[in-house]
């Protein structure tokens, strides 16, 4: 047996204006062979888990690493990375012949310059490849985008069962064992795809609590009934401005029959909860005011989910670092922006300078800009680890760091950020945020597993950004508006596709 394993994975939004480039993607790093064990093999993350469960399957199967390319989210990608990654795997694909086994580790909300959907068109290809006996199982972000493309190509398609996400790993090993199922089982494995007509803000469902966590409690009691092999729930990143979205659900099953009757009623409870997914955005200035109180619970956790990097957004908007100034900053207060030239500048002065910094607006000119007079408190390579629990003990690049204070703030500057939901984004960089009044967190939800152990509150707050919860004021110019939320219909029949047959 011969399985090829590779990753290809970024979250794209449409409303970034700095497309992701060949160099950007360069950042995080590239790998391919045994560069691919020496950095995945344990490691909290989807490549971890093929790795994993390959190597303590009875069927002993040659594993050949592809490479592996992951980037930080961003802007659009410019058609010259997927060029590059098809260049490679196509290669190793061709000398490899025949496979039993593709997995693929994929984010699944990917968009290129050229294509709405690589991820699709990149398995299409596979296929192409390796003809219609070899098994192509897929790992996605419970964020993917689902296509038809993807469906009609791939034998597995599985996702996280979590957000917060923290079953990176869990997810490669569950669809490793599909996938091998898929390829020695007596029964074989088939799964159904039902899209949902509607988007809905990250910032509004978790599954630790809420509508979302009872669809995700339903599957997983479906799972313990053993009515279905396993399943995923799509919430479709909702920054994408593609001409045919949904969210979705898939659920793998032994026959067609039970793995459609579930699949529907899956997406059918998941579609009655939309009204649920919905998020209350705070006034700025209210937050602060909280912060300012004395009697308030510290620290004060600013969400500040719109300039989200976790999302695509340019993550160099200093609207909020704006007002915590104007307010005057009695307080102890952090913040952390993207501006890759004042960093650079803050290691030129060195530590214990002051001098003006304009802050902000690097990447994004849309984003509101600062001018002060900063002190250069510390300088950083800018690589950490991550505390977690999500991808604990993942190395993260965030370049050229520094920490630079004006009066009460402190402000990480760095050439972009990454691991924005982790605390170690501040302490890495001498920062404890329980020492500090407010904290301004730029995620959607994914820093809830870490921060609400150390909040005093958690307020989310209504900032400016291309990654914005209030998803109506977005320009889109491709979305159709026949989905919720611009349509708000019950669905009376609920369509069923099937992904490839085994041969």
């Amino acid at each position: 047996m011969k399985i090829l394993i590779t990753e290809f994975r970024q979250e794209s939004n449409s409303f970034n204006p700095t497309n992701s480039t060949l160099a950007f993607w360069r950042q995080t790093g590239e790998y391919e062979g045994d560069e691919v064990r020496q950095q995945f093999a344990g490691q909290p993350c989807a490549v971890g888990g093929f790795l994993q469960v390959l190597a303590e399957s009875e069927h002993q199967p040659e594993v050949v690493c592809g490479t592996v390319m992951a980037c930080q989210s961003g802007g659009i990608a410019e058609q010259s990375v997927m060029d590059h990654y098809m260049s490679k795997l196509i290669a190793q694909i061709k000398d490899n012949l025949p496979l039993d086994g593709v997995f693929i580790s994929y984010h699944g909300a990917l968009v290129t310059t050229e294509y709405d959907d690589p991820e699709g068109e990149i398995t299409r290809r596979v296929r192409e490849l390796v003809g219609d006996s070899t098994v192509i199982a897929v790992s996605t972000d419970l964020h993917a985008y689902i296509s038809a493309t993807l469906v009609d190509n791939a034998n597995v398609v599985l996702a996280y069962l979590t957000y917060p996400h923290v079953d990176y790993f869990e997810t490669g090993a569950r669809v490793a064992r599909l996938g091998l199922e898929c390829i020695t089982g007596k029964r074989k494995p088939v799964t159904a795809w039902v899209p949902v007509p509607m988007i809905v803000p990250a910032a509004s469902y978790s599954t630790l609590k809420g509508g979302f966590k009872a669809v995700i409690d339903f599957g997983n009691s479906l799972k313990l009934q053993h009515k279905i092999i396993d399943f995923s729930v799509y919430q479709m990143q909702p920054w994408l401005d593609i001409p045919d979205p949904n969210s979705s659900v898939v659920v793998a099953a032994y026959c067609q029959e039970d793995a459609a009757k579930y699949a529907q009623q899956l997406a059918e409870l998941l579609y009655a909860k939309r009204h649920e997914f919905s998020v209350q955005l705070m006034p700025v200035a209210e937050v602060i005011n909280r912060a300012s109180d004395p009697d308030e619970r510290k620290p004060v956790i600013l969400v500040d989910s719109a300039d989200s990097c976790n999302a695509g957004a340019a993550g160099d908007n200093m609207a909020v670092a704006a007002q915590i100034l104007a307010s005057g900053c009695t307080f102890r207060a952090a913040a952390v922006v993207n501006d890759e030239k004042a960093a650079q500048k803050a290691h030129r002065l060195g530590v214990g300078a002051t001098a003006e910094f304009t802050l902000g607006a690097s990447r994004d000119k849309r984003s509101q800009a600062v001018t002060v007079q900063a002190y250069v408190k510390s300088l950083h390579d800018g690589v950490f680890r991550q505390e977690g629990p999500a991808g604990r003990g993942m190395t993260q690049r965030i370049g050229t760091t520094a920490v630079l204070r004006v009066g009460n703030l402190d402000i990480v500057v760095c050439e972009w950020m990454a691991g924005n939901g982790d605390p170690q984004l501040y302490r890495a960089h001498g920062i404890e945020p329980t020492l500090y009044d407010l904290v301004v967190v730029k995620a959607s939800t994914s820093f809830r597993v870490a921060y609400e152990k150390l909040a005093g509150v958690i307020c989310e707050a209504n900032t400016p950004g291309s990654a914005s919860s209030d998803l109506k004021s977005l320009p889109f110019e491709r979305l159709p508006r026949n989905i919720y939320p611009w349509v708000d219909e019950d669905v009376l029949d609920w369509s069923v596709r099937f992904t490839r047959e085994m041969k």
